[in-house]
């Protein structure tokens, strides 16, 4: 099986998550799409994330009508800091027939080489890296593990909308870049609309609102109420 890993701290979960997952099973031809919410991220302070239990139930139910994506809560169970070397590292050990590609944004993907054990984990299974505005594929040709890579085709992948390119890394891992039109919904901007007490109603599944609502969660004094549209 081709098996795409998203990992994150879905701090919420939301529908631009959602339409990257659809968008890249699409274009990779993935049979799943593991959601992996981190449980302590190395590069993020605690206090600034719920809980890992709240972020869990809010993946699960924003999956729930999608039977090829999958919850999975390897991360938070781990006990210390959620590393994705030994992420990928466990989950091929689980899935040794299986074809693993971790999904991330170019602009997270830059600072890879920050990362615990880049190499390694470049030569554990396939990544697929996503655009981002303001993050041309053709800067990626400062990394280390590009330095030998045509620039050609990653300068024609940043003037085309929609399209994807490989890159060969190892015998056997590549990265694919995949350039799909971007989303306009930020975790960051859901969190600002929550703290006042309101979220646009396109903007999360209605599990995932009805849930924040329910557990008050973002706000401790404010509770949000959804808004349509043209309230945002």
């Amino acid at each position: 099986m081709r098996i795409g890993l998203l990992g994150g701290t879905f701090n919420p979960i939301h529908n631009g998550h959602l339409y990257i997952a659809e968008a890249v099973q699409k274009k990779l031809n993935l049979d799943r799409i593991l959601f992996i919410p981190s449980g302590r991220p190395p590069h993020k302070k605690e206090q600034e994330i719920p809980p890992a239990e709240h972020r869990l139930e809010m993946t699960r139910l924003a999956l729930l009508n999608y039977p090829e994506f999958e919850l999975c809560d390897i991360e938070v169970k781990r006990p210390g800091k959620s590393y994705s070397v030994e992420t990928v590292s466990e989950l091929t050990r689980r899935n040794p027939n299986d074809r693993l590609f971790f999904i991330i944004g170019a602009d997270a993907f830059f600072d890879l080489p920050t990362w615990k054990e880049p190499e390694r984990l470049l030569s554990l299974c396939d990544f697929i890296v996503i655009s981002r505005t303001g993050h041309p594929f053709s800067q990626l040709l400062t990394l280390p593990f590009f330095q030998n890579v045509d620039p050609v085709p990653l300068l024609e992948l940043d003037r085309r909308e929609e399209g994807v390119v490989a890159i060969p890394i190892t015998s056997h891992t590549s990265i694919h870049l995949v350039s799909i039109p971007p989303s306009p919904i930020s975790a960051s901007d859901i969190r600002k609309q929550l703290s006042v007490g309101r979220v646009s109603k396109n903007l999360l599944p209605e599990a995932v609102a009805s849930y924040i609502i329910s557990n008050k969660l973002y706000d401790s004094s404010v509770r949000p109420s959804i808004k349509e549209d043209h309230d945002s």
